[in-house]
Formats: C-alpha cells, structure tokens, sequence
C-alpha cells in the first residue's frame, strides 16, 4: 500500500508516518522546501515538495497513492482569511489535485478537530450524530474542510477524524505545562474545573490506521480519543503525579486570560504574526466542557486505546527528559 501524508513533519504526523512504515506502507510526505524535517531524518520515505496552496505542485503528491492522510492545517493565523486558506482553500486544493490525478478507488482520510464539533455540555459528551457547532474561527474552517471532504466522498472513499486534545512525545503545547510543573507551579484557569476528553497520540494514529483499513468508516466520521474524561485541575495532579512533584496549584482569573488575549491580539496586528493566544482561543478555553466519546470507533473500527493518562503522561515525561526538554 502507499500513502500520502500531508503535515506528515508535525507533532501528529511524523508520529503517523512512523506507524505506516511499521505497517509497511510506502510512504510519501508532502513537505515544504523550508519545513523543518526533524522528525523524518533518517525514515524511509519519499519526499515531495509541493504547496497546499498551489494546486499545481500537488500532481506528483497524490499520484500513484491508495490511500492520503490529510493532517495538514493551521492552527493559529492573523485574521479569517488566514484560517479559510490554511485549512478550507488548502483541502479544496488536495481533492481537486486527488480528483484530477488521483484514482477512483483512492482514499482520503481527513485529520480534522474537536473544534469542528465545538463544545460539548458538562455530563454529555459530543457524539458523531451530534450537530456541530464550532466557536472559533479554526473550527468553523475546520468544518467547512469536513464538508468539503463528504461533498468528495458522493464519489470516493472518505473517512473524517475529530481528535480532542492530543499529548505525547514531540508535543509541545502540552510541553509547556509539564515544564510549570517541574518548577513546582501547576496553573489552572479559574477554579480548573473544565472537564476535558485527552488522546495519546500513539492512540490517536491507531485509530487513524484502523478507519483507513477499514471499508466500513468509508463515509463516516469519528471521535478518536481516550477512554477517561477529566477536570483540568486533574489533568494537572496526574501531570505532576507523572513527574514525582507536588506542585502549588495557581489559580489564573479568566478576566486575566481575556486581558492577555487583548494585548497578545495587539501585538500580533502591529507585528504582523500570528499569535496563539488571541481572543479565539480564549473563547475556547472558557468553555465548560470539551468531552467526546470514542464508542462509535470502539464500535465500528474495532478501536482501543492503550494508554491511560498516567501512563501516557509518564511515557511523555520520560521522552522529554531524554531529549533535554525538561
């Protein structure tokens, strides 16, 4: 089998490639000529350099692959258009380039978010059947792309991913946690009660593999996330429980949270870049809940994910110290 994956040198992607070439697939990663290939030094892959914004760049990407692994996206961008073009205009580019080059029978497999789905209630976690309704400006481009990879799917083979928060080795958003706890401060944002679903990223790519393996996730879609919900401040204790430390918990007023997005927000439109913590984020941050269920995938796909927080975040922990992270 051969694949294509796009994102394929990020946290989650060259996480993916590593699972594929273990599988043995044959593997091509769309990477840019100034992408940071850190994580595919030495993996027996197939660089091509192409564009998601340049449809023309993409001809060799997604010929001659049976299945491709769209993970590409963006993630933080300075207005609206940053966002429709880093993740709606960018997979309109790879399926019309699949559409033109690709086969019939190639299929895709679409790495989308939560954020697609938006927030959840406190006791009900968000279920494939339940109705979208994204917060952000990512989530609403990031639903926009689903809908255009279903549109896509009237013809081909498609199945769509929605991961909640995702931790393992190579991660650094969660990264910058576990360090405030090694020096003995865990910060939750107001009283930490945000409950939260997590998936190690191990678990997440397993999930991914299976729906591409199987026929029966052509035209679904899919929460894959672990087994356990948890409070933020929870998420904290089993971090610094991973890391043998007894952290200060320092509990972050969300007017202070709204203050800092105010003048990050600043900042960004005098510097011209994007920033991470803008008002979007914060949006997001403040939510109750952002729960989903993994039984459809457990159902259907015959998923299972291995780790538990502890576990994971003790893997994840060790991993950081080895590279000098921590």
């Amino acid at each position: 089998m051969k694949a294509l994956v796009t994102g394929s040198n990020g946290f989650i992607g060259s996480t993916l490639v590593e699972k594929l070439l273990q599988e043995n697939y044959r593997v091509k990663c769309l990477v840019r000529k100034t992408s940071n290939l850190r994580w595919l030094q030495n993996l027996d892959i197939d660089l091509v350099y192409g564009e998601l914004t340049n449809p023309e760049s993409l001809v060799n990407a997604v010929s001659n692959v049976d299945l491709v692994f769209h993970l590409a996206g963006t993630t933080k961008a300075k207005n609206r258009t940053g966002y429709f073009v880093g993740n709606y205009q960018a997979t309109i580019n790879l399926l019309d380039a699949c559409k033109k080059h690709g086969s019939a029978q190639q299929k895709i497999v679409f790495v989308s978010s939560q954020a697609a789905g938006g927030p959840s209630d406190v006791n009900k976690p968000m279920t494939e059947e339940s109705i979208p309704h994204p917060i952000s400006i990512y989530g609403m481009t990031k639903l926009e792309a689903e809908k255009a990879v279903f549109t896509f799917g009237r013809n081909h083979p498609v199945t769509v991913i929605r991961p909640p928060s995702v931790y393992g080795p190579k991660d650094r958003d969660v990264l910058a946690m576990f360090k405030n706890i090694n020096r003995g401060i865990l910060p939750v944002l107001g009283k930490g009660d945000q409950k939260v679903s997590m998936v190690h990223v191990n678990d997440l790519v397993d999930g991914i593999v299976l729906a591409a393996e199987s026929s029966r996730a052509n035209g679904r879609l899919y929460y894959i996330s672990g087994d356990e919900n948890y409070e933020w401040k929870t998420v904290g204790k089993i971090m610094a429980q991973a890391l043998g430390k007894h952290p200060l918990t320092l509990h972050i007023p969300v007017r202070a949270i709204d203050i800092l997005s105010f003048i990050s927000t600043g900042i960004s439109r005098i510097s011209g870049k994007p920033v991470l913590l803008n008002r979007d984020k914060v949006a997001e941050m403040k939510q109750p809940a952002w729960l989903c269920s993994n039984a459809l995938a457990k159902k259907e796909l015959g998923f299972h994910p291995k780790f538990n927080l502890l576990e994971g975040f003790f893997m994840t922990a060790e991993w950081y110290k080895k590279m000098g992270w921590l």
